[in-house]
Formats: structure tokens, C-alpha cells, sequence
């Protein structure tokens, strides 16, 4: 009986995201903020702008020239930033902690897939000790994933590799998504937490948060049996979460986002003309919120026509440290291009 009540929802929770996946286009919490001369307009999936602007990427992204960047120049772009975040209170068994990220892979079927595998092995010579996942594993759909899933099977920790959702991967349909990533290898975290216990010695808790844009989030239940003195690292895919009402009500130590992609474009003078719905106040780097310290990588992939200026992609390695440790600059809102973000960096040679 309990066997049919499981699988009972896991099939509602598909049926589920067949309807987000079809209603996506009238979706309004899926838009982008366009922001010149210090004007900022919210640009919904029901705007003109939006639909014409989304036509004109798919245009671009079949240019004969098109793949050829995608296989030879983006890897070239490719940077490990190695970041130090200094903590106040700390526990003695968590300094030194590293923690690998990649987020915002933002696979598409026929897309090639040299920059994800020159960020696999980047991050896994690195040595981290745990690698996060922060969502956004395909641009609209789930097509050809497989490949893709299979190349996050390659990221080795010693305390695992743990995985979450973003708003991209429930247009595909999320727990098809979260299921290709989990036969991967990957432990997928919704709405849910996992106690582990760092080199150092001292446990701490990582909550992996569903998808705010698409409202499946739920700080109670990430939060279910959290206890309130140990050390708790957020994994949200959206860095603006911490900014919500319910978020302020829960404490956390650090957390890690990504679905910015740093503004993928980012103009001199300007900034970041383009920026998603919960991704506009930190949207690259160190910043401190209101209640606790948040790291936004500029991510991986990106979206059509995946063309970045002044913001190339990374994987990122952290290292938590006492708050004695000079610890990274952070960076203003609307700062536009590499800023103080990075504590070290490696560029990666152009070998691919």
C-alpha cells in the first residue's frame, strides 16, 4: 500500500511539471528586469519584448559560427575562482573546509559539451571536499541530457556531491531532471538537509533548497530536524531567497547561489542591463545580506544566445576560514564586470 501511495506522487509530482513546463510562456515570476539610466522595468514571459527577444536568441543561437565559439572559445574563457570566506564564530573542525560549486550548466540538445567537461576536471583537480550543484542543468528541456548528467557522474568529494533544482530545469520537467542527475550520481536535495561531518571534525548541516522562482520552496520543511547550533550551509538556487520574509525567520551561516550568471552581460559603465526575477540585489560574488554572508557564482552555461561579456563562466572552489582571514571584497549591486569577487584566480588554458 505504502509502495502505491509513492509512487502515487511521484506521478502527480510529474504531472505537475508537464503543467509548469506547458505554462512557462504566461508565467510573470519568470521574467527578467531590464535596468538603464537607473530604471529598472520587469519584462514578464507575456511581453512583446520578451517573446521577440526570445525569438531572436533562438535565431542566433543556429549561426553556423555559433558552435564553433561554443567548442573552441568559451573553454578558453573558463576560470576557478578560489575564494576564502571568512566567518565570525567558526568552529574549530570547519576551517579549512572546501567547497566546490558549479551551477548553471544550462545544457541544450546539440549544444557541445567541452565547457562542462573542462569544469569537471578543473573542479575535481581542485581537491575539494564536498562539490555543490546549484541548479539550472538545461536550458528548456530534457532532451539529450544524458550526456550531460553523465559528466556530473565524473565530480568526485570525499563528503559526496549534492545537487539541487533551478526555475530552468522544472520547464523540462523537474523530476525528470533530478531524476537523470541523481542516476548520475549526485544526492538531489528538495526541500530537504543532510548532516556531514567536514575533515576537521565538527558536523554541519547543508540545506539544499527547492526552486523559489517556481514557488517549490520551503525553508520548515529544508529545515526539518536542523538543530540550531551547528553550522548551517544554504545551497538556494536564486541568491535573492535571502531577501524573503521567510528566509529572515530561519538562520543560516553561509550561502551559495547561482541563476544570475553574473549578468552573462555585463556593459561598461552600465553593468548588467539583464537580470532574472530573485537575482537582482547580489548578483556576483561576496555580499553580506541582512542575515548572513552569500556567495553568487557566475555559473557555467548560460542562456540563448550564450554569449557573455565581461563576465566569463566559472566553477569556484571556497574555503571557509576565521574571520581573522582577509576574506574576499564584496561587490555592489550594480558593479559591472570582474570586481573584487575573487580572492585568487586560475584562468584555464585554452587546452580542450
Amino acid at each position: 500500500m505504502s509502495e502505491q501511495r509513492d509512487n502515487g506522487r511521484f506521478l502527480e509530482r510529474v504531472r505537475r511539471d508537464d503543467e509548469d513546463a506547458e505554462a512557462v510562456e504566461k508565467e510573470s515570476d519568470e521574467g527578467l528586469y531590464l535596468e538603464w539610466g537607473g530604471r529598472r522595468r520587469l519584462i514578464t514571459g507575456q511581453s512583446p519584448a520578451k517573446r521577440w527577444s526570445r525569438r531572436l536568441f533562438r535565431v542566433i543561437t543556429r549561426l553556423p559560427g555559433m558552435r564553433f565559439y561554443a567548442t573552441h572559445f568559451a573553454p578558453r574563457h573558463l576560470r576557478l575562482e578560489e575564494v576564502t570566506v571568512a566567518l565570525p564564530a567558526l568552529p574549530d573542525g570547519l576551517e579549512g573546509l572546501r567547497i566546490g560549486l558549479i551551477t548553471d550548466v544550462h545544457h541544450d540538445a546539440g549544444r557541445p559539451l567541452a565547457l562542462l567537461a573542462r569544469g569537471v576536471r578543473l573542479l575535481n583537480a581542485a581537491a575539494p571536499d564536498i562539490v555543490l550543484l546549484g541548479g539550472d542543468y538545461v536550458v528548456s528541456r530534457a532532451t539529450d541530457f544524458d550526456h550531460c548528467a553523465a559528466l556530473l557522474g565524473r565530480l568526485r568529494a570525499p563528503l559526496g556531491v549534492y545537487a539541487i533544482l533551478g526555475n530552468h530545469d522544472y520547464w523540462a520537467g523537474g523530476s525528470r531532471v533530478a531524476a537523470a542527475v541523481a542516476a548520475a550520481g549526485p544526492t538531489v536535495l528538495r526541500n530537504e538537509a543532510r548532516r556531514l561531518i567536514a575533515p576537521g571534525g565538527a558536523p554541519f548541516w547543508l540545506v539544499g533548497l527547492d526552486d523559489a522562482a517556481r514557488r517549490r520552496h520551503d525553508f520548515r520543511a529544508a529545515l526539518a530536524g536542523v538543530p540550531e547550533d551547528e553550522f548551517r550551509l544554504l545551497l538556494a538556487h536564486e541568491p535573492d531567497v535571502a531577501d524573503l520574509p521567510e528566509a529572515r525567520c530561519h538562520r543560516f551561516d553561509l550561502q551559495l547561489s547561482g541563476h544570475t550568471h553574473g549578468g552573462q552581460v555585463v556593459l561598461p559603465f552600465i553593468g548588467s542591463p539583464l537580470l532574472p526575477n530573485l537575482g537582482h540585489h547580489y548578483v556576483r560574488g561576496l555580499h553580506q545580506t541582512r542575515t548572513h554572508p552569500i556567495y553568487t557564482s557566475r555559473g557555467l552555461g548560460g542562456v540563448p544566445p550564450f554569449i557573455r561579456f565581461d563576465c566569463p563562466p566559472e566553477v569556484t572552489l571556497l574555503t571557509l576560514a576565521r574571520q581573522e582571514a582577509r576574506a574576499a571584497e564584496p561587490v555592489p549591486v550594480g558593479a559591472g564586470g570582474l570586481a573584487a569577487e575573487r580572492r585568487d584566480e586560475v584562468e584555464v588554458a585554452a587546452r580542450s
